[in-house]
């Protein structure tokens, strides 16, 4: 196994014990091995989806709730909001491990 399909295959998995940060590294070192760029750059980019998700679900939370007065539709809109946020967070994690191992298999 060569150790560029190594870091390839953690730049997915490092969604587990260092997301986002292991693939940025990664990318930022490996400019002159364009598959090991290209695919830190992608794992780098499906490791920020969940975590711009959940920081503008936050942030639209706050902001609905400072400019309502709490009514009911705004807790049913966040919950289904938040539920649909946690099931993509849950997803894009299945989807990098996915893709880690696979890298590992073939």
């Amino acid at each position: 196994m060569s150790p560029n399909k190594i870091v390839n295959a953690l730049s997915y998995l490092s969604i587990v014990f260092a997301p986002f940060i292991f693939p940025f590294i990664v990318w930022l070192v490996s400019k002159d091995y364009p598959d090991m760029h290209e695919t830190a750059k992608r794992a780098f980019m499906l490791h920020l989806i969940p975590l711009v998700l959940s920081a503008l679900t936050i942030l639209l939370f706050t902001i609905t709730v400072i400019s309502s007065s709490g009514s009911n539709g705004v807790a049913i809109l966040f919950a289904i909001v938040v539920t649909l946020v946690g099931i993509i967070d849950v997803a894009m994690f299945i989807y990098n491990l996915y893709l880690g191992i696979k890298i590992l298999i073939d």
